[in-house]
C-alpha cells in the first residue's frame, strides 16, 4: 500500500466548528490491524506502551479473569492514550499506538504520534478539503491529523481478508497502548473506552467507559464478542483487559432489535 499523505497534505488546515457526530451506526471490520501495523513498521516489537502505568499485584490469570482489576489503572490509561476522532460532521473514536519511524519516508517525521481508527471513521475526509482532527479526552483543543496509511477490503466482496482501519499521524502529543500478545478468553474482564453519542445530551461524551467481559471469540476471524455496550461514535476505540492491554478495536454494536448486549471488536492475534 503506498502512503497517502504528501507535502501539500500536511498543511495545517482550519479548525472546524464543534459538531453533532453522526454516531456511525456500524464500526466495520479490522481483522488486518496487526497485518496493516506490521506492514508500516516491520515487526510487532516496535509496539509498545510509553506510559508505564502499574496495574498493581495480582497474577495475570486473576487479573484477566476480573478477580483483581484495577480499574482506576486501568481507565487512567486510556484518559492518556484515547481521542475522539473528527471528520466533518461525524466522530469517532481512535487510539494511540508507540511504532517505530518509517525510515523510508520523511513526510511523518513532523508527526510523531499514531493513532488507529477505523477507517469509516475518516473516509469521508479522504480526497476533500475537510480535515480530520482529533481531541484528547483530557480537554486539549482540537489537533490535525492526518492518514498515514489504511485497508478498507471490508468494502471489497471479493476480499477473504475483512478490514476497516486507519492509521492516522498527528503532532499532538498522545499517549500509546501497549497491544496485548495474547488471546482474548472467554469471560475475560473488558472495558470499552471512547466517545459515544448520547441522545440524552444531544452530544458526543468523551471519556466514557463500558465495563462486560468477552463473551465469545472466533480466532478464525479474529473476532471478538463482548457484552460490554458499544455504541454509536465508540469506532475505533479500543478494547482493554484487565492488564490496560488493548485486546482489540470495537468496531460495531449489534441492532438492539435483534440481539442486546452484542458488541463486536476485531482482535490484536
Amino acid at each position: 500500500m503506498s502512503y497517502i499523505i504528501n507535502e501539500s497534505d500536511l498543511a495545517a488546515p482550519a479548525v472546524p466548528p464543534k459538531r453533532s457526530p453522526s454516531g456511525l451506526a456500524i464500526a466495520g471490520f479490522v481483522i488486518a490491524l496487526v497485518a496493516l501495523l506490521v506492514a508500516v513498521v516491520g515487526t510487532l516489537g516496535a509496539l509498545g506502551s510509553s506510559n508505564g502505568t502499574d496495574l498493581g499485584a495480582g497474577s495475570a490469570a486473576q487479573q484477566q479473569s476480573g478477580t483483581n482489576v484495577d480499574v482506576a489503572a486501568v481507565v487512567a490509561l486510556a484518559d492518556a492514550a484515547v481521542v475522539t476522532v473528527f471528520c466533518g460532521n461525524s466522530s469517532g473514536s481512535g487510539w494511540g499506538i508507540d511504532l517505530a519511524d518509517d525510515e523510508s519516508s520523511t513526510s511523518d517525521d513532523a508527526y510523531p504520534f499514531e493513532i488507529v481508527t477505523n477507517w469509516h471513521v475518516i473516509e469521508e475526509c479522504i480526497n476533500t478539503d475537510v480535515p480530520i482532527t482529533i481531541q484528547t479526552l483530557e480537554g486539549a483543543s482540537e489537533a490535525d491529523a492526518f492518514l498515514f496509511d489504511f485497508d478498507a477490503s471490508y468494502y471489497d466482496e471479493t476480499s477473504e481478508v475483512w478490514a476497516d482501519l486507519a492509521l492516522l499521524i498527528t503532532a499532538e502529543p498522545v499517549e500509546s497502548l501497549q497491544p496485548a500478545t495474547a488471546p482474548p478468553v472467554v469471560g475475560d474482564w473488558v472495558m470499552a473506552a471512547g466517545s459515544p453519542y448520547s441522545q440524552f445530551f444531544d452530544s458526543i461524551i468523551p471519556g466514557t467507559y463500558t465495563f462486560g467481559n468477552v463473551s465469545n471469540f472466533f480466532p478464525d476471524i479474529n473476532v471478538i464478542v463482548t457484552d460490554a455496550a458499544i455504541n454509536q461514535g465508540n469506532s475505533g476505540g479500543p478494547l482493554l483487559n484487565a492488564q490496560g492491554e488493548v485486546i482489540g478495536t470495537n468496531t460495531w454494536g449489534a441492532d438492539t432489535s435483534v440481539s442486546a448486549n452484542n458488541g463486536y471488536a476485531i482482535g490484536i492475534p
